[in-house]
């Protein structure tokens, strides 16, 4: 039962902690690698994105979004090994010192729509990375203990949301994700959800976008790459040979609207995932609750 109040009032103020109690050492590549470089490093390292560096100076990131992105919208010229980072990186950075608060970075991420926030030091060089899954962590952690209505996954679940069958091309997924912005979109089958494609579900993938097959070019005249243009939807290359249900993973997690926001930040941190559907007791999907919509309970924290 959600009493509104606390039941633990000893427990720490969780967003006067500062970013230097929860940020991380930020892995990094440079300029001169390549997306593959990019590809790998995120499988090695179980991470969602680089951030490119030169002596100490951080240049841009590289997200899995970006990895989706390109996917979708880039002409299958070449191959991730000839694709510089240089020529590809979000330079848009947003930058914080080691003691800005966590509420002020979830409002910075909220505000300028980014999951993560480059921690400099006092001599403007790169010292870490604090991202959403950070602040989801010390949420977890710090409000495990609240019961509050105000903390109700219903309330801040997002009820509009991106689905595909598990029988229809990856192309349909490629262009949801990019043309919304987010990160991910459930697999449904009569309105029930039976998996979901991440990022992380492509990046298998994508070492095919360039190739052709027995080392054949998929690409085709530049007067029918003018029509595929003009007609986005029609599949080619990879985005036509892999259907939803060949990359997603199958019986994803739920959540119920019922549920408390700390609990959807535990399973998200156990299970490593961003986002949650949220479903009714017949199992029909109601919503989506993501790592996106923690961050902004926390940025409206009193």
């Amino acid at each position: 039962m959600y009493m509104g109040e606390l039941l633990n009032q000893n427990a720490p103020k969780y967003t006067r902690l500062k970013i230097s109690e929860v940020s991380n050492n930020a892995i990094t590549l440079e300029p001169e690698n390549t997306l593959l470089d990019v590809r790998n490093t995120l499988l090695r390292y179980n991470i969602s994105r680089i951030v490119i560096a030169k002596n100490g100076k951080a240049l841009g990131i590289i997200t899995e979004k970006d990895i989706s992105r390109i996917l979708y919208t880039e002409p299958q010229k070449r191959q991730f090994k000839e694709i510089r980072l240089d020529e590809i990186m979000n330079k848009d950075l947003i930058e914080v010192s080691e003691e800005k608060e966590l509420k002020s970075c979830a409002k910075l991420m909220i505000e300028n729509n980014v999951s993560s926030l480059l921690v400099l030091d006092e001599d403007r060089l790169l010292k870490g990375i604090v991202t959403k899954s950070d602040l989801v962590h010390s949420y977890a952690l710090h409000y495990a203990n609240r019961k509050l209505v105000q903390d109700l996954v219903q309330k801040y679940m997002t009820k509009k949301v991106l689905t595909v069958g598990p029988d229809e091309p990856i192309q349909i997924a490629l262009m949801l994700m990019t043309d919304n912005k987010v990160s991910r979109v459930i697999v449904t089958r009569n309105r029930r959800p039976v998996g979901i494609i991440t990022g992380r579900d492509l990046l298998p993938i994508s070492l095919l976008f360039g190739t052709g097959i027995d080392g054949h070019s998929w690409h085709v005249s530049e007067q029918a790459k003018a029509r595929r243009r003009e007609q986005i939807l029609i599949p080619s290359g990879i985005k036509a040979i892999f259907l939803a249900m060949d990359v997603m993973k199958y019986d994803p997690i739920t959540i119920t609207n019922d549920s408390d926001l700390s609990e959807a930040a535990h399973i998200m941190m156990r299970n490593r995932i961003s986002g949650i559907p949220v479903v009714d007791s017949d199992n029909i999907l109601t919503g989506i609750i993501t790592k996106t919509d923690i961050v902004t309970r926390l940025a409206s924290e009193n």
